[in-house]
C-alpha cells in the first residue's frame, strides 16, 4: 500500500515539467564524446524526468558556434563548454557549472614525430594550430606561462580543423583532442608525440555541463532533473560503450568509423576516470586553482567569489511539496514521510558509506592531480600551493624560508642520444638522489621537464646555499648507473638560491629571484650554484 502511494507521488511530481522541451548544445558535431546525453535520450532517462531534449550538434548554423553565447541568449537552455566558463563567469557572464564529465581536459598539443619536437620549449617562434578566439585555446597556451614563454614567442594560427598542414608540414603543432585525431594518425601509420599541459601543472577539466543562472533561478527543478538524468546516461553510456556506439552508427550523424568510436570511447575512459570518481564530479577548489591560473593570479579570487558559478545539487533539489499542491496531492507527503521513515533511516546509513567512499576517491584524485606521474614527487600545481601557504606563514611569524632551483645541465643532449626512456630514468635516480640528502621538512617539486624546486622552510640564504653546494658536488660527482640501459652517466646540474625578503608581495617574488640566479649559473658555464639575496 505505501509503495504504492510512493510511485503515484513520484509519478505526479513528474508531471509538473512533463513534456518540458529543453536544447542542449553540444561542444561539437555528434560522436562518442557525448555518449552520455544519447544514453540518457534513447534509454528513457530524460522521459522518466518529464523532459523532452533536443541534441543540438555545434555547426548547426553552418560554422563553429559558442555553446556559452547560445545558452545566454536564450536560443539553447544547457551546454557543453571547457574550463574556459570560470574566466566568462568571472567576466560577468551569468553562467552555472553543472558537472565535469571528464576530469582531465582531452586537449593537447599534437606535434609529429618526425618534427623532433619533443617539449613546450620546443615549440616556441612554431607555427601553432589552434582555435581562434584564444579563449577556446586556454588550457593549450597557459603552460607556456607557466614555463614563463612570453606569448609573443608563439606563432598561433587560426585552425582549420583538418590534419593535412601538420601531415604536409605547413604547420608544426596541432590543437588535438586525444580521443580523436592520435586515431587518424594511427590509422595512416604516421608517429606522433602528445605535449600534455598536464605535464607541465595545468590540469583543467574538460567538457562542463552548464546552464543559466536564469534557468536555476526560474527553473531549478528542471535544472536538478536535467543533470540528474544526464549523469545517468553518462554511466550507462561507461558501463555498455559497443550498444551506445551501435547507437551513434545507427540514430546520429556521425562521419567516424565504429573502430574510431572504440578509439574515442577508451580514450574517454581514462580521462572520466569513472572507477574512482563520481560521473560529472566537480571540486571547488580545483575550480578556484583553475580561475587563478587563467586569471595568472592578477584578479582577487577565493572559494565565496566563485561559489555561485558551482552547482549546489542539495540547494536545488526538487521542491517535492510544491509539486504535490500543483497536482492537488498536497496531503500524500505525510503518508509518504511516515511509510517510508524506516527506509529514509537505511538509506541514510547507505548514503554515508556513499559519502566515505567518495570522500577516498576524492583523497585519491587530489593525490593524483598533485603529484609528478613521472617521478612521484609534488608537481607544479602542488609547489604553488606550498609556497602560498609558506609565505603566509613567513607574513605572520616573520620565520624565514629559502628556495632552491635546480635545472639538469645538457638534459636535451641525454635524450636526444640515448632516447626519453633513459631521460625518464635519468630524471626518477635524480630525485631519489635529492631526496636522500635534503631534509624531511624541506618541500621536493618537479615544476617543469628537467627543473625542480626545493622549499626549506625556516632557512636563511646562507644554510640554502651550502645545501646547494652539497647537492651539486653530490650529482657531479657520482656516476649514476642506469642498469635496466646498461649505461652509467656523468651529469650536472645549476642551481638558483634565494631567501624571502619583508618587501616580498608574494611568493612568486622570491620564486622569480631564485629563477634570475639559476639563469646566471646557466650562463656562467653551468655546473654551479649562484644566488640572489637582497636587504630585509
Amino acid at each position: 500500500m505505501g509503495f504504492r502511494w510512493f510511485l503515484l507521488a513520484v509519478l505526479l511530481s513528474s508531471q509538473a515539467f512533463a513534456d518540458d522541451q529543453i536544447t542542449l548544445q553540444l561542444k561539437w558535431t555528434h560522436q562518442f564524446q557525448f555518449a552520455g546525453y544519447y544514453a540518457a535520450s534513447e534509454k528513457g532517462f530524460y522521459k522518466q524526468a518529464g523532459l523532452d531534449v533536443i541534441l543540438r550538434p555545434n555547426g548547426y548554423t553552418g560554422q563553429f558556434i559558442s555553446p556559452v553565447d547560445e545558452v545566454l541568449s536564450g536560443r539553447a537552455q544547457y551546454g557543453i563548454s571547457n574550463s574556459g566558463l570560470i574566466l566568462d563567469f568571472l567576466r560577468g557572464k551569468p553562467i552555472v557549472a553543472l558537472a565535469s564529465t571528464l576530469q582531465h581536459s582531452a586537449v593537447s598539443w599534437l606535434v609529429l614525430e618526425k618534427s623532433g619536437i619533443k617539449n613546450l620549449h620546443d615549440l616556441v617562434d612554431k607555427r601553432l594550430m589552434t582555435i581562434f578566439p584564444l579563449e577556446q585555446s586556454l588550457e593549450l597556451l597557459e603552460p607556456f606561462r607557466a614555463e614563463g614563454i612570453a606569448p609573443s614567442k608563439l606563432n598561433l594560427v587560426q585552425t582549420v580543423f583538418d590534419l593535412d598542414p601538420l601531415i604536409h608540414g605547413e604547420v608544426d603543432a596541432y590543437d588535438a583532442y586525444v580521443t580523436n585525431e592520435p586515431f587518424l594518425l594511427e590509422k595512416m601509420g604516421i608517429p606522433y608525440r602528445l605535449i600534455d599541459p598536464r605535464t607541465y601543472g595545468i590540469d583543467f577539466y574538460g567538457d562542463v555541463l552548464f546552464t543559466s543562472q536564469g534557468e536555476l533561478e526560474n527553473h531549478p527543478e528542471r535544472v536538478a532533473a536535467f543533470r540528474k538524468a544526464s549523469m545517468a546516461g553518462w554511466r550507462y553510456a561507461m558501463q555498455h560503450p559497443d550498444e551506445i556506439i551501435t547507437l551513434i552508427k545507427n540514430k546520429y550523424d556521425t562521419d567516424k568509423s565504429r573502430e574510431h568510436l572504440e578509439f574515442e570511447a577508451k580514450a574517454m575512459m581514462q580521462l572520466m576516470q569513472p572507477e574512482i570518481i563520481e560521473v560529472g564530479h566537480m571540486n571547488p577548489g580545483r575550480w578556484l586553482r583553475i580561475a587563478e591560473v587563467l586569471t595568472e593570479h592578477k584578479m582577487l579570487i577565493n572559494e565565496e567569489k566563485i561559489s555561485p558559478f558551482i552547482y549546489k545539487e542539495i540547494n536545488n533539489k526538487p521542491n517535492i511539496s510544491r509539486y504535490l499542491y500543483i497536482t492537488g496531492v498536497s496531503s500524500l507527503l505525510t503518508i509518504i514521510l511516515a511509510t517510508f521513515a524506516s527506509w529514509i533511516y537505511r538509506t541514510n546509513q547507505r548514503l554515508q558509506k556513499e559519502i566515505d567512499a567518495r570522500e577516498q576517491a576524492e583523497t585519491l584524485l587530489r593525490h593524483l592531480s598533485e603529484t609528478d606521474p613521472l617521478t612521484g614527487i609534488a608537481n607544479r600545481r602542488a609547489f604553488e600551493t606550498q609556497l602560498t601557504n609558506e609565505f603566509k606563514h613567513f607574513k605572520r611569524y616573520i620565520r624565514s624560508f629559502s628556495l632552491i632551483m635546480i635545472d639538469l645541465d645538457l638534459f636535451k643532449h641525454i635524450n636526444d642520444s640515448y632516447g626519453h626512456p633513459v631521460g625518464d630514468e635519468v630524471l626518477v635516480t635524480f630525485v631519489k638522489q635529492l631526496q636522500q640528502h635534503i631534509r624531511k621538512t624541506d618541500f621536493l617539486a618537479r615544476i617543469g621537464g628537467e627543473e625542480f624546486v626545493i622549499i626549506m622552510p625556516e632557512t636563511e640564504i646562507d644554510e640554502a646555499i651550502i645545501t646547494a653546494d652539497k647537492l651539486k658536488v653530490l650529482v657531479s660527482k657520482n656516476l649514476m648507473i642506469l642498469k635496466e640501459f646498461s649505461l652509467e652517466l656523468t651529469i650536472t646540474a645549476s642551481f638558483g638560491v634565494s631567501s624571502v625578503s619583508q618587501k616580498d608581495e608574494n611568493g612568486y617574488d622570491l620564486l622569480n629571484r631564485a629563477d634570475s640566479a639559476l639563469y646566471q649559473a646557466k650562463n656562467k658555464g653551468r655546473n654551479r650554484v649562484e644566488y640572489y639575496e637582497i636587504a630585509y
